[in-house]
């Protein structure tokens, strides 16, 4: 054989050495999906408003941040507060982190949720305090299916599972009910 065919035969095996190997080379990785928010605030408070115009709840916290393709809203240790029945009343709630839903309808808090409800009956505010909880800002109803603890002065209960209507201030323990209820120290007082 000829120093040109052996040379030709050496390319042409070279170039199908070439094209098998970028043929079983892998594909490169897709590009980085850009998870960063619309927008972000720092340091912020809003209020947001229902569908008839009237305050669906106001929150202020050190971080929120916008997803407008999903349209969720996602807060870093917010403070909440909602609309009780009548003026000036309020429900206080915190969290370490929440997400508000596209029309600002749903609140859902996650990881120590804690919510302080306005004076009752007996001049005592009542205290919950649960793993997560979800909040309907237009009906002004809030449940959870995690473990509860309910704390009205020194009156403690316990239960798997809470319904609350900030309306009409009621809650409802849906299973696993544990009581634990004091005197009112004042009230017997005033028995005597």
């Amino acid at each position: 054989m000829n120093r040109t065919a052996l040379g030709l035969l050496l390319a042409v095996g070279a170039l199908a050495t070439g094209l098998a190997v970028w043929q079983l080379a892998e594909p490169p990785p897709p590009p980085p999906t850009d998870l960063r928010a619309d927008y972000r605030l720092e340091g912020f408070e809003m209020t947001a408003l229902r569908a008839d115009g009237s305050e669906g709840f106001t929150v202020r916290g050190p971080l929120l941040e916008r997803d407008m393709e999903a349209r969720i809203t996602t807060l870093a240790e917010p403070r909440f507060g909602f609309p009780g029945s009548s003026a000036g009343q309020r429900w206080d709630a915190r969290s370490a982190t929440a997400r508000v839903g596209p029309d600002n309808s749903e609140v859902q808090l996650h990881g120590d949720v804690e919510i302080l409800g306005p004076p009752g009956v007996s001049g005592r505010p009542v205290r919950f305090s649960t793993d997560h909880l979800t909040v309907w800002t237009e009906s002004g109803q809030a449940r959870t299916d995690a473990a509860v603890t309910i704390t009205q002065g020194r009156s403690i209960l316990r239960a798997t599972g809470l319904e609350v209507d900030m309306q009409a201030q009621t809650y409802e323990l849906l299973a696993d009910v544990d009581a634990t209820f004091y005197p009112d120290p004042a009230r017997r007082a005033a028995r005597r």
